[in-house]
């Protein structure tokens, strides 16, 4: 993929898309994402906010998952190992990867990303909530729709073939590394303590050496709906740290690039 950095002008460079997971599940991340004035998210298509109209570069956050007590999510298809007894989506990575079935998963993959299209948003990228597509048979599914559609879909990065679930290695890092999709390094700082998360956005950003980075966030505003979710605090430290002048410093430093960019300049070349 250097043809392509070359071709945006970023290799050598230090270059950030800084990417708000999460969005059509709360309107707190919708009000969050308005706050912040940066474009880069993917929507919850199942999610309850999934219709709002938006303005931004915007993906699909693939969804096979349903973790919290409130909102829980249902699948758009009807394949029956999407779901739990009481019809919603699995609530745990276990559950999901002991019971989907391949074809019903690819299905709901697919449907997902058609919702989004007829919702009007110009689908820039494919990524994927709690890392639910990490199956290997669901990892191909999802890397063969985003080939499909000539999109860019976030893989794992060297950095964490280490953190694969061991049964799952191997088959992961052949996907990986015979993929023609354009590759970035994950940066994500969720399972950072609230109160040490504008620190570790100023230490591990001002660290990066030259490449191109995802910055996973999941600011969310701290209303009475946004704190029904048990890890809001999390949330409010990544929209108050994104807002912070100390990090956006930081960020200044970096070529901020948006997925629109890594799609368009895909398209030039597959």
């Amino acid at each position: 993929m250097n043809e392509l950095w070359r071709s945006l002008g970023l290799e050598g460079k230090r270059a950030i898309i800084i990417h708000h997971d999460d969005l059509g599940l709360t309107h707190a991340q919708e009000q969050a994402y308005e706050r912040l004035g940066l474009p880069t998210g993917s929507v919850m298509v199942p999610g309850p906010w999934a219709p709002r109209p938006r303005q931004g570069d915007l993906g699909v956050h693939v969804t096979l998952t349903s973790e919290w007590p409130a909102p829980r999510l249902r699948p758009l298809t009807g394949g029956a190992s999407l779901r739990d007894a009481a019809g919603y989506l699995p609530a745990t990575l276990e559950a999901a990867w002991r019971q989907l079935d391949p074809g019903e998963a690819a299905a709901e993959m697919r449907a997902q990303l058609e919702a989004a299209l007829a919702l009007g948003i110009d689908v820039t990228h494919l990524d994927t909530h709690m890392g639910a597509v990490l199956r290997p048979d669901l990892a191909a599914a999802y890397h063969s729709l985003a080939v499909e559609h000539r999109l860019p879909a976030l893989l794992p990065d060297e950095a964490s073939y280490e953190m694969l679930p061991e049964p799952f290695r191997q088959d992961l890092v052949a996907l990986c590394e015979r993929s023609p999709l354009p590759r970035l390094r994950i940066v994500d700082g969720y399972h950072i303590p609230p109160a040490e998360r504008k620190a570790w956005y100023c230490d591990t950003l001002s660290r990066l050496g030259p490449g191109l980075y995802h910055l996973i966030h999941h600011a969310a505003v701290p209303t009475d709906e946004g704190r029904a979710l048990a890890d809001w605090e999390g949330r409010q430290a990544d929209l108050e740290a994104l807002q912070d002048p100390d990090v956006r410093r930081v960020l200044a430093e970096f070529v901020l690039i948006t997925y629109r960019d890594v799609r368009d300049a895909l398209r030039r070349v597959m």
